[in-house]
């Protein structure tokens, strides 16, 4: 019972923040094709990225507990490890590009509305999760200093966002030693999602 409450949980969780990653995808892309916007192209590949990563892993989560419960034979050690290595992949891709859009957009000082994120999901690779922390805190330090200089709503949604998902990774990187770190990582998984996704539709409604 408890195996199927938490496997519930995690699965919701997993599908839900995919969908908001492709929902943030999308709305990326529609602004880039309003404004033109390279900032905005880089982060709706991001996302999509991010989109796909996640669906695939909850996809193989899906089947292998569904192979586990009709006692089907079936690899599902090793499709649970290639689903989650596909996310870690999906996910470092993702925070690079995002990393490199700041940096650039520090060392040429690009100005207009700034935007940005990620996700993710289990901590069954530390490796992976240690390399996202680091990214992500590279990125929040950077989302912190544009919003510091241009103090308006939109770029504190993207430090929070980023703030959030940065803390989602050090609860998931927790999770093979507290297993109520797993419940906090989605929560603020989530809460980062929904930062970036009011920033968009704000950016949206303005063009």
């Amino acid at each position: 019972m408890v195996f199927r409450l938490f496997f519930g949980f995690d699965a919701l969780m997993v599908f839900v923040s995919a969908f908001i990653a492709l929902t943030i995808g999308y709305y990326a892309g529609k602004a880039f094709r309003l404004t033109s916007e390279r900032l905005l192209l880089y982060l709706n590949l991001s996302f999509s990225i991010l989109g796909v990563g996640l669906l695939t892993d909850g996809l193989t989560a899906v089947y292998a507990y569904t192979s586990l419960t009709l006692k089907h034979p079936a690899p599902i050690k090793l499709v649970l490890m290639v689903g989650n290595w596909i996310l870690s992949i999906a996910e470092i891709v993702a925070f690079s590009l995002l990393l490199y859009i700041y940096i650039k957009q520090s060392f040429l000082a690009v100005e207009g509305s700034l935007i940005f994120a990620p996700m993710v999901f289990k901590a069954y690779n530390p490796v992976a999760e240690m390399i996202l922390i680091f990214l992500l805190s590279c990125i929040t330090v950077q989302a912190l200093t544009n919003y510091s200089l241009k103090k308006e709503l939109n770029s504190l949604l993207v430090f929070l966002g980023f703030s959030f998902m940065l803390v989602s990774h050090v609860f998931f990187l927790l999770t093979s030693t507290w297993i109520l770190s797993y419940i906090l990582a989605h929560t603020f998984q989530l809460l980062g999602f929904l930062c970036f996704l009011v920033m968009l539709v704000r950016v949206n409604r303005k063009e």
